[in-house]
């Protein structure tokens, strides 16, 4: 990977988490309150903490809460959904190799010429405008060990 799509991705992962802070500094503050109250409480001697700081904190933590749930379960859904669509087919299977007598049919040429192009070592095919071939040009071998013929269309 190169070092700009590195620096990148660094660069707009940093701003991700800076949004994710920014939108639940609410959460965060009202924790730092709580745990703060409740240190002064236990160790300082301080008075009891502070209950609109906890109901805060809960009322912020019950609608994290309801979108971790509503996630969650989209997720679930989905992979059960495909589960069930899939289910006994393999998709992941290599597809067959393509012949010479796959390519021969094709391009509509005997399966000779379409075996020697195979073994040339540079092969330049012209197409018309409609995509049919229309030349073949072999460049790496002798003409007289490799048939060349225009496409019959």
């Amino acid at each position: 990977m190169p070092v700009w799509a590195r620096l990148r991705d660094a660069v707009l992962s940093v701003l991700m988490w800076l949004v994710y802070l920014y939108l639940i500094r609410d959460a965060l503050i009202d924790l730092y309150l709580l745990i703060d109250e409740a240190w002064i409480w236990a160790f300082a001697g301080g008075d009891r903490p502070d209950l609109p700081a906890i109901g805060r904190f809960l009322h912020t933590m019950e609608y994290y809460s309801a979108a971790i749930f509503a996630n969650g379960s989209i997720l679930i859904g989905w992979a059960l959904y495909n589960k069930y669509r899939y289910r006994g087919r393999d998709n992941r299977r290599a597809r067959p190799a393509i012949t010479v007598a796959d390519l021969a049919k094709l391009y509509k040429l005997p399966e000779e010429d379409v075996a020697a192009w195979q073994s040339a070592r540079v092969l330049m095919m012209k197409h018309r405008d409609d995509g049919t071939l229309a030349k073949v040009e072999v460049i790496g071998l002798p003409p007289k060990k490799l048939p060349v013929r225009a496409a019959r269309v």
